[in-house]
């Protein structure tokens, strides 16, 4: 098993940096009292393991030579630099991010690479792998889109995959990770046989639905705080959440994070048609 290895991202000069037996791994042109530009990648060994490296010089990992500003290497929760960059740029044209690419692996990317797993039918890890690279921008889209094309603007709900489509134009503007009702029974204000309260069931209502309104800030109530709430029924909504799980945990709405409810602004709008289905 190929050791883990750290090198001191503390450095900002000095020689490139060095593995056992990779001697030869920088290019003659590039002398050793050259400045060195740190930063920290992890990337994939031979064996599966993950080491870390610092630095912007090309190094050996057995018989593979790794550039850290340009590899396909993998990422996850606070990675930084070019790579992550790269990664944020990729994630945009699958259009599960609208941030910016700032090169930080952030709470933000870390939700759209879930979303991005859920999109490609992948494991719901917020972590980006070596093979995530290979993947094509083209996933999916088209069978999203025959849907519902009369409606030019709309959104879908996909439970299966929990996700949420945004159609502008009959093209897809944005795919959001969501969670939808969990299933569990839990007490309702509205529920019973009269509407006065009872135990109901935390399920996400399929169908077709419109926007019927919409508040600006938090709404919170005795289930909860609804960040930027749009009602699609009296008493479910699409909304931001400071959690939203990579599975169903709701209890009845279409929780969104809430810097997604942020960037949705300028995307919904009331009247828009609301599909949610099972795959």
């Amino acid at each position: 098993m190929l050791p883990m290895l750290i090198f001191a991202a503390a450095l900002s000069v000095g020689a490139p940096a060095h593995l056992p037996g990779a001697a030869d791994a920088v290019p003659e042109n590039h002398a050793s009292d050259q400045p060195v530009h740190w930063l920290s990648l992890t990337v994939a060994a031979a064996d599966g393991a993950l080491i870390q490296i610092a630095g912007n010089r090309s190094v050996t990992i057995g018989n593979n030579l790794v550039d850290p500003m340009t590899a396909d290497a993998p990422a996850g929760p606070g990675s930084s630099g070019p790579v992550v960059a790269r990664i944020q740029d990729r994630l945009r044209e699958f259009g599960v991010f609208r941030g910016t690419a700032d090169g930080r692996y952030g709470r933000e990317t870390a939700a759209s690479v879930v979303a991005f797993h859920k999109l490609i039918g992948a494991e719901r890890s917020n972590r980006w792998t070596v093979d995530d690279w290979s993947v094509g921008p083209e996933a999916d889209h088209e069978a999203i889109l025959a849907r519902h094309p009369s409606q030019a603007d709309r959104v879908e709900v996909d439970v299966t995959r929990q996700l949420l489509f945004v159609i502008r134009d009959n093209t897809v503007a944005a795919v959001v990770p969501v969670s939808t009702g969990n299933g569990e029974t839990y007490w309702s204000q509205n529920g019973g046989d009269d509407g006065t309260g009872g135990e109901v069931k935390a399920n996400t209502p399929r169908g077709s639905f419109r926007i019927t309104h919409h508040i600006d800030g938090w709404r919170v109530n005795y289930l909860g705080g609804l960040y930027k709430p749009w009602y699609f029924t009296p008493y479910y909504a699409i909304h931001g959440s400071r959690r939203v799980p990579a599975y169903p945990a709701s209890h009845g709405c279409v929780r969104i994070p809430t810097w997604e409810s942020d960037h949705l602004d300028v995307l919904l709008e009331v009247g828009m048609p609301v599909h949610i289905w099972d795959a």
